[in-house]
């Protein structure tokens, strides 16, 4: 008899296959939809290995988190900027006081 395949999440040989391409862990409740990877049986630890999916979320979460900082600074600049050419200049001041 084989044992089941290691869960990713909790460590346990506990998943069952649902479907053709659907594998569920019964301890944490895990599941992994497979039909996107090649239908070898043999290698069940490539099938389970979904740090490459992790990784490419958070991937994208730090891009976005770049990009509203970018966007930020650039609001917060250009703010600064209109603040300081309604303001006149200080020798523009000292000027207006000799004439």
């Amino acid at each position: 008899m084989k044992s089941a395949p290691e869960c990713p999440r909790c460590g346990r040989h506990s998943i069952v296959q649902e479907s053709e391409t659907r594998w569920t862990c019964l301890n944490c409740n895990f599941s992994k939809n497979l039909s996107h990877h090649s239908s070898r049986q043999d290698s069940r630890h490539e099938k389970f290995s979904d740090s490459e999916d992790e990784n490419n979320g958070w991937f994208s979460i730090f891009i976005l988190a770049g990009m509203l900082l970018i966007v930020m600074v650039e609001v917060v600049y250009s703010q600064d900027l209109e603040e300081q050419s309604r303001e006149p200049l200080p020798s523009a001041i000292a000027l207006q006081h000799f004439h």
